[in-house]
């Protein structure tokens, strides 16, 4: 079994929630992680009108998917710049992205709004349940 794979005693969001408890996404405001558990199982991919329904947005606010693996562009790609923080930071998102990876099909990243942004990176565990994480996104 593969490391980053869920241990049978903690469950997947246990250990999702564990992985980002402490970090923060980074843009102009640097805001918590939370996980989604969502007990829906509806067939992927989970299409925007459902995704506004889920979310509680109106069909005026904006709503974009991307591939998944965006998400984590910004947290990965190492700049010039970058501090031992930055680096370190970098290495704790890996493990995040790794265990969405190995636990989660049909992952999809969904954003909506345009200034602050919802952002929401989910997938289907076994059972088929929308499980994932959510973020504030500021972008001006």
């Amino acid at each position: 079994m593969n490391e980053i794979e869920v241990k049978s005693e903690k469950s997947f969001v246990e250990q999702l929630t564990a992985s980002v408890d402490g970090l923060l996404f980074p843009s102009e405001s640097d805001e918590k992680i939370k996980v989604i558990d969502w007990q829906a199982d509806n067939p992927a991919p989970f299409d925007t009108i459902l995704f506004r329904k889920y979310i509680g947005v109106t069909p005026s606010v904006r709503v974009e998917v991307l591939p998944w693996e965006r998400f984590f562009e910004p947290i990965l790609t190492e700049k010039e710049w970058w501090t031992d923080f930055e680096k370190n930071r970098a290495v704790n998102f890996m493990k995040v992205k790794e265990l969405v990876n190995s636990n989660l099909t049909n992952l999809e990243y969904l954003r909506a709004g345009r200034i602050e942004i919802e952002a929401y990176l989910i997938g289907q565990d076994k059972e088929g349940k929308w499980k994932g994480l959510k973020t504030l996104i500021i972008e001006t």
